[in-house]
């Protein structure tokens, strides 16, 4: 302390070697939930990425934005040639024939209302310039502990809505149930690179922590696929078939899949061995299970249920990781 109203800080000068501080630079100093953080982020204006999207087809053009999102960049500007024209951005998002509704013939858009339908799948992105071979998208709210937190448990209501949807339609053998399960699946997408690309921007806070939510986010995202899959199968290929065979086994993934969600935010050894002993149920009737199923349909979503088994142990394993 020098004086009476100021502070003096050491630095180290890896650090300030590394981004080129010298004596009279400015540096940013923020205070983010518990601690403070040290950045050159004001002098450079943030993170920015450049990337232009000539040549690239639509799936691409996502592969690139997500990345730009996912690593927590705060500016991204996008170029593009002037007469550039594209079709619907979620005409091509997956290769789901739940996408046929976006197959509909329609107009082809400019590049700037492309990306203007694109960025409302990206929490806390606007477009916020735009010229006729360019399109700049920014940041506008900061990311939090607390928002992640909201959209963390968002990923785990919405998996869990896919779940009990699914043990429906398998019992009532009505696949409309499932309708909206491709939205509900871009929803869950959406919160989960929204989780991700916090992490991203405070990857210093707790590392280790830090990793196991990655992974843990992964496999959450994987099981909502695995049900969106089932979905497709249920909705354009398989019609009204009879899997009254697997229903027991899809509520039983449904029964773990929520004790596993009460377990993440209250750990309890009672809780795991619940989760465990249904597993260990499950093993020995799988061969038997399997047997009983009569025909193509219920062997492929058959499949898909042990899929999802196979995400919640791991789920599992690496919460119990989370308290070591």
């Amino acid at each position: 302390m020098q004086g009476h109203n100021t502070l003096t800080m050491t630095l180290p000068a890896e650090w300030l070697k590394k981004f080129n501080i010298k004596p009279g630079d400015e540096i940013n100093l923020s205070e983010k939930d518990n601690g403070l953080f040290i950045s050159i982020e004001k002098i450079n204006g943030g993170k920015k990425a450049e990337f232009n999207i000539d040549g690239m087809d639509i799936p691409t053009i996502w592969k690139y934005f997500m990345a730009v999102y996912r690593e927590g960049y705060d500016e991204v500007s996008i170029r593009f040639s002037p007469d550039t024209k594209l079709e619907s951005p979620y005409k091509f998002f997956t290769q789901h024939k739940a996408d046929l509704k976006y197959e509909k013939k329609c107009n082809k858009k400019t590049a700037i209302e492309f990306f203007h339908e694109m960025v409302n799948r990206f929490l806390g992105f606007e477009v916020t310039d735009h010229g006729k071979d360019f399109v700049l998208i920014k940041e506008l709210s900061q990311a939090t502990s607390k928002e992640f937190e909201n959209s963390l448990r968002r990923v785990f209501l919405l998996i869990q809505q896919m779940s009990e949807e699914t043990c429906e339609a398998l019992k009532t053998k009505n696949p409309k149930i499932l309708s909206h399960i491709h939205d509900v699946d871009i929803n869950l997408d959406k919160f989960h690179d929204y989780c991700i690309r916090i992490l991203n921007k405070n990857i210093n806070k707790d590392q280790r922590k830090t990793s196991l939510l990655f992974s843990t986010l992964y496999l959450l995202e994987l099981t909502g696929d695995e049900f969106k899959n089932i979905s497709h199968h249920l909705i354009y290929d398989f019609g009204k078939a009879d899997f009254k065979n697997i229903e027991d086994l899809a509520d039983s993934i449904r029964q773990q899949f929520n004790l596993y969600y009460g377990l993440f935010y209250k750990y309890d050894l009672n809780l795991i061995t619940e989760i465990s002993t249904i597993d260990k149920n499950r093993y020995f009737e799988v061969l038997k299970i399997y047997k009983k199923t009569k025909n193509e349909e219920e062997k492929e979503i058959f499949h898909h249920l042990r899929i999802i088994s196979r995400y919640i142990n791991a789920l599992l394993e690496l919460r119990i990781e989370m308290e070591f």
